[in-house]
């Protein structure tokens, strides 16, 4: 596993983990782990500070010598394209930016009279022996689509995790100062163009290293413009394979139709890869590997697994781009819409909630009542009804379109009254932290908090990847992608019935006609109940596994739900799959040896 961190006192740790790279023999508190190449670890130094950049990074080396000797400022994590962290050394203090998409999570944790910090909780749940953190791992599985309610924890008790676009200070006696330094910015200017300028950087970033590289050919949007861009970014020594999964036999027809008019189009080598029953979801659970937290391609590791595998094993590849987070970054949430209204802009606020009425099917008038509901809330009071839903002192009362800061499905039933109590108290804790957001960046906030979670959980399968031997690079989560994106003052913001205008208008001339008027994307329900219905027998069987034995789940509950899934009766997957996620994971965990630390004391 590829990892980073260090002590508070770089000087002295007390520990260090096994097999550690410390770029300079003066620092021994500071570390890389597994195979980093050169290009995503350097390093520069002067009298008085040691400074290294980690991760993929558009700085040049006349860059890092400047930070040397100049010192860093707090853009430096959206001054380059790319998604990397940013560490300084001096005599007195140490100080790591994050990233702004969660590319590289930082994590935290007290031991040995100072402070471990490091890019993966799981490294430091090695040294503590840290448990996992049900309390945050049930409040996922109850709120998903609250990623607020995560901030600040790991998925190890006792390890906090530090949010994207922050500066943490950590003087030598151990003391932590938390500053976050970025948020989004209104900017005018034509933000296509921005867009499609960070694209293009990005995806041109991810081939200097390589001379070969692959890139998803999904025939949506987001996968294609970025086997585009780097289709014209490659030097004709490269090599650049466009993929497309398909089921087997079926070689015609909707996506693959997509991807083939785009292969067709730009030139770009284009492979098909069948997928055949093995490839089903739900299947191989027990080959997951353990992560920092449980993976977002669990429920199809046997897809993105053997995906991975041949594409190492047939075209060679170096490194693989997805196209994920683009859905995140650039649909705008529904609650743009209450915005609208709290801002004032009351005609485009009802003719938005109409499109959307009608792209949804819903009746418009409860939707409009709904609108302006949320507009009259701030999201403390949208936290504090999550809580009373959760814990049950409030009927769930938002209905099917409902538009709101933080909206959740029904509890489901196999979810024990402890499990709601615990994901309830963390929602009441978080309503009374959190500060109000101003109307006006209330949309582009949430955009960046959801971004920031899509970075942080597709580490998870960046590590899976890179045990398979493949870097995994998703363009979309780059600190300037995103601070470019969420530039678009709120008036200007496409509106969430439109399907993704300004990557159509920043690849203009790219995008082949066909593919530049898609307004939907694929849908794969049917793969999801067939790979549920073969598996049937294995997930019942985890119905009575360690999340029941924690006391969160109801196995008899579970067991009925997984079923009645399994028949094709209309239960949500979302009431499904994060809970055999979530078991999967714990069971990766239960099996997995400890990450090595080795006591520089006693030696």
């Amino acid at each position: 596993m590829r990892w980073f961190g260090g002590f508070s006192d770089p000087s002295v740790p007390p520990s260090a983990p096994g097999a550690a790279l410390t770029p300079w023999p003066q620092v021994p508190g500071f570390w890389g782990v597994g195979h980093w190449p050169a290009s995503e670890l350097r390093t520069a130094q002067s009298a008085d500070r040691y400074v290294a950049v980690l991760g993929i990074c558009g700085a040049t080396a006349a860059d890092l010598g400047r930070l040397a000797r100049d010192g860093i400022p707090d853009d430096v994590a959206h001054r380059w394209p790319g998604g990397y962290a940013t560490i300084e050394i001096t005599a007195d203090r140490s100080r790591i930016w994050t990233d702004l998409g969660g590319t590289w999570p930082l994590y935290l944790t007290r031991a040995g009279e100072g402070i471990y910090w490091a890019s993966s909780s799981l490294a430091l749940a090695g040294l503590t022996g840290a448990e996992p953190d049900l309390e945050r791992l049930i409040a996922s599985l109850l709120a998903p689509a609250v990623p607020v309610l995560l901030e600040g924890k790991s998925a190890f008790e006792g390890i906090e995790s530090i949010p994207p676009g922050s500066r943490l200070t950590l003087s030598r006696s151990g003391a932590a100062h938390l500053q976050r330094v970025w948020s989004p910015r209104p900017r005018s200017g034509p933000a296509a163009r921005r867009l499609s300028t960070e694209l293009s950087s990005a995806v041109a970033l991810r081939l200097e290293a390589v001379t070969t590289l692959t890139a998803d050919l999904s025939g949506g949007l987001d996968s294609t413009a970025l086997a585009l861009l780097a289709e014209r970014a490659r030097k004709p020594a490269q090599r650049l394979f466009g993929v497309t999964v398909h089921p087997d036999r079926r070689v015609v027809g909707g996506d693959l139709d997509y991807a083939r008019h785009a292969a067709e189009s730009s030139g770009i080598e284009h492979r098909l890869m069948p997928l055949n029953p093995r490839h089903a979801p739900y299947s191989l659970l027990d080959k997951v590997p353990a992560t920092d937290e449980p993976a977002p391609s669990t429920i199809a590791y046997a897809r993105f697994a053997g995906q991975l595998v041949w594409m190492r094993e047939v075209l060679a590849t170096q490194g693989h781009i997805t196209g994920d987070g683009g859905d995140t970054l650039l649909c705008s949430p529904p609650v743009m819409l209450a915005e609208l209204a709290a801002a004032g802009r009351h005609r485009r606020a009802a003719i938005e909630t109409m499109r959307w009425a009608r792209l949804r099917r819903l009746p418009a008038g409860s939707l409009l009542t709904s609108v302006y509901r949320a507009a009259r809330m701030n999201r403390r009071c949208a936290l504090t009804d999550v809580a009373n839903v959760l814990s049950g002192k409030a009927a769930h009362k938002f209905g099917h379109g409902d538009i709101g800061w933080c909206l959740i499905d029904a509890a489901p039933p196999w979810a024990t009254a402890d499990a709601r109590a615990r994901a309830a108290s963390i929602a009441r804790d978080r309503a009374d932290q959190l500060p109000d957001l101003p109307v006006g960046n209330i949309t582009a906030a949430i955009t960046a908090e959801a971004m920031a979670e899509v970075g942080r959980t597709a580490r998870a399968d960046a590590q899976i990847a890179e045990l398979l031997g493949i870097p995994l690079h998703n363009p979309f989560t780059d600190s300037r992608v995103i601070d470019g994106s969420l530039s678009v003052p709120l008036v200007d913001r496409p509106a969430p019935a439109d399907y993704k205008p300004l990557l159509c208008q920043a690849m203009s001339g790219v995008f082949p006609a066909s593919l530049g008027a898609r307004t939907t994307k694929g849908d794969f329900n049917a793969d999801h109940y067939g790979g549920m219905r073969s598996n049937l027998a294995e997930l019942l069987d985890m119905a009575d596994g360690l999340l029941a034995a924690a006391g969160l789940v109801k196995p008899a509950e579970l067991r009925r739900t997984l079923t009645l899934t399994a028949s094709g009766l209309p239960i949500p997957f979302s009431s499904v799959e994060p809970v055999i996620t979530a078991e999967c994971w714990l069971r990766a965990l239960r099996e997995a040896p400890a990450v090595s630390w080795i006591s520089r004391t006693a030696t």
